[in-house]
C-alpha cells in the first residue's frame, strides 16, 4: 500500500532528520542509559574474539580449526580485507577501527530501507539514516561482532524477495529472487541461527498467503547455496569450513535447549520485555494506520508475522543473551518505517522520535550483557606499556591457566605466552586466575588484581620487584 503523499516530501525529510540530530545531541548529555547508544571505548568479550579470529585467518590458520564457535568468517573476513585495503596491521587497530568495519554492515543494513518497494523515496531515505543513526535500534549495531552481517544479510534477503514480487516481467522477477538467496546465503555463513530465520521466513510467507514455490525457486536455491558455500569456505579456499557449519549447527541444539554447558541462561527479563514493546509498537501503528485493512492484506503482516516468529523461537529456548535480538530491534526499521512514514512532518516526528527515545531507554539493557570492565583494562593496558617501557631485560608477558578474551587484543603489542611454558616462571609480567580470595606469595615478585568482567575474569597480576611503582604509576 502506497502511502499517502506528504505535501512537500523533502523539507518533511530534513525536518525530521534535524530533529533527530537535536534529539540525538541531547541525549549525549542524558544519563548513562541514553549514552549507551554511543560507541564505547573498550571491546566487549566477543569483539576481541572476533579480531583474534581475524587474526588468526590472516596468519594462514583456518578459520574452520574453531568448530567450537557459532560464527562464520564474515567479519573474519572483512576485517583481513579492511587490513589490506588500508594497510593497518592488525597489531595496530584500534577499537574505533574494529567497530568502523561493523559500521560499514550497519550502513548496509540501513541502505536496504532504500530499495524496499512500495514506500516513497522521501520515507525511504528517512528510515534508512534514522536506522544507521540509532544502530540498528540496539548498541550492538556499533559493536564489532557477526550481529549486524548477519541483520544486514536478512533485511537484504527480505527486500529483495519483496522486489522479485514487485517486478512486472519474469525475467526481472527471477533475477530479484536470486539476488534474494544470494542475500540469505550470506547470512547463513554468517552464523547457523540464520537457518531458523530462514525456516520462519518461509513460515510468515505461508501464514500471509504469499506464494514462495514456483518456478523461480530453484534461482533462489542456487543463489543461497552459492553465496553460503563461497563465503563459508574462504572463497573454496577452506573446504572444511563447510562441514564445519553443519557441526555448528548440530551443536547449536543442544546449546539453545539449554542441554549444554555453554547455554547462556537469562540474567535480566528487561531486554526481552524492550523487544516485546518494540513490536507492540510497530503493531499498533500498523492497526492505527490501516484499522480497516484486513490481516494478510497490508504489506506489514507478512513482517510483523517473521519479526514475531523470531522474537518467541528465542523467547521460549532457554538460551538467553541480548545479542540475539539485534533482529527483533533492527529489522522493522528498515522494513516497517519506509511505509509507515509520508504522514506529514508531525506524524512522523512523532513516530521517529517516540522510537528513538525507546531505543534510548532500551539501550541501557541490552548494553549490560557480559560488559568488560572498561576502568580497569584500560588502565591495565597503560600500565603494561610503561612497565614494558621501563624494563631493562626482553620484556615478555605469561598467562597461566588460560585467559579471558580482551586479553589477546590488549596485550597485541607484545610477546606473549598463554598456558604453561619453561620461561613463564620469569616473565617480568604474569596473569594467574584467582580463583579464590587468597593472595599468592611469588618470590621475585608484586601482586595486584585485575578484574575483567564484573562477577567473574578476576586475575592475580604478579610483577617483577624494582618495578611495581612503575607498573602502578606513582
Amino acid at each position: 500500500m502506497e502511502p499517502t503523499a506528504a505535501k512537500k516530501p523533502w523539507a518533511v525529510l530534513a525536518g525530521v532528520l534535524v530533529c533527530l540530530f537535536l534529539v540525538s545531541l541531547i541525549g549525549l548529555q542524558c544519563p548513562p542509559r541514553f549514552t549507551s547508544l554511543v560507541v564505547p571505548q573498550t571491546l566487549h568479550a566477543d569483539e576481541a574474539v572476533q579480531w583474534s579470529r581475524a587474526k588468526e585467518l590472516s596468519e594462514g590458520v583456518p578459520y574452520s580449526s574453531n568448530e567450537d564457535r557459532f560464527h562464520g568468517p564474515t567479519l573474519a573476513l572483512s576485517l583481513k580485507a579492511a587490513s589490506k585495503l588500508t594497510a593497518t596491521p592488525f597489531d595496530e587497530m584500534s577499537e574505533s577501527y574494529l567497530r568502523h568495519v561493523a559500521g560499514g554492515y550497519l550502513l548496509l543494513l540501513s541502505l536496504a530501507a532504500l530499495a524496499l518497494p512500495g514506500a516513497s523515496l522521501a520515507s525511504r531515505v528517512t528510515a534508512a539514516a534514522f536506522c544507521f543513526l540509532i544502530g540498528g535500534g540496539a548498541p550492538f549495531g556499533f559493536y564489532f561482532v557477526q550481529e549486524v552481517l548477519l541483520v544486514a544479510g536478512l533485511a537484504w534477503g527480505v527486500v529483495l524477495w519483496l522486489r522479485s514480487e514487485a517486478a512486472e516481467s519474469p525475467g526481472s522477477r527471477g533475477l530479484w529472487r536470486m539476488l534474494s538467496g544470494l542475500a540469505f546465503g550470506f547470512a547463513l555463513a554468517c552464523k547457523v541461527t540464520a537457518a531458523a530465520y530462514l525456516f520462519f521466513f518461509f513460515i510468515a510467507l505461508l501464514v500471509v498467503r504469499k506464494p514462495w514455490a514456483d518456478r523461480h525457486l530453484p534461482g533462489f536455491l542456487l543463489g543461497l547455496v552459492a553465496s553460503w558455500a563461497t563465503f563459508q569456505s574462504v572463497g573454496f579456499t577452506d573446504i572444511h569450513g563447510l562441514a564445519s557449519w553443519w557441526r555448528q549447527l548440530a551443536r547449536s541444539f543442544g546449546v539453545a535447549s539449554g542441554r549444554s554447558e555453554d547455554t547462556l541462561m537469562v540474567l535480566s527479563y528487561w531486554p526481552w520485555i524492550w523487544a516485546a514493546l518494540w513490536l507492540l509498537e510497530f503493531s499498533l501503528q500498523r492497526f492505527l494506520r490501516e484499522r480497516h485493512v484486513p490481516f494478510r492484506a497490508s504489506p506489514a503482516d507478512f513482517i510483523l508475522v517473521f519479526v514475531g516468529l523470531i522474537f518467541c523461537l528465542h523467547l521460549l529456548l532457554p538460551y538467553k543473551t541480548p545479542w540475539l535480538l539485534y533482529g527483533v530491534m533492527a529489522l522493522p526499521l528498515v522494513l516497517l518505517v519506509p511505509a509507515q512514514l509520508g504522514e506529514g512532518w508531525r506524524k512522523d516526528g512523532l513516530l521517529l522520535v517516540g522510537l528513538l527515545v525507546s531505543a534510548a531507554y532500551a539501550a541501557g539493557d541490552f548494553a549490560k550483557h557480559s560488559e568488560t570492565a572498561s576502568k580497569p583494562v584500560q588502565e591495565f593496558a597503560g600500565r603494561v606499556e610503561r612497565l614494558s617501557e621501563a624494563y631493562k631485560g626482553r620484556f615478555y608477558v605469561a598467562v597461566e591457566g588460560g585467559h579471558y578474551w580482551p586479553l589477546p587484543y590488549y596485550l597485541r603489542k607484545y610477546p606473549v605466552g598463554y598456558g604453561e611454558f619453561p620461561q613463564a616462571a620469569n616473565a617480568p609480567l604474569r596473569l594467574i586466575p584467582a580463583t579464590d580470595a587468597s593472595e599468592p606469595i611469588v618470590p621475585g615478585y608484586a601482586v595486584s588484581s585485575l578484574t575483567l568482567r564484573e562477577g567473574g575474569d578476576r586475575y592475580w597480576v604478579l610483577v617483577a620487584k624494582g618495578y611495581e611503582s612503575v607498573f602502578i604509576g606513582k
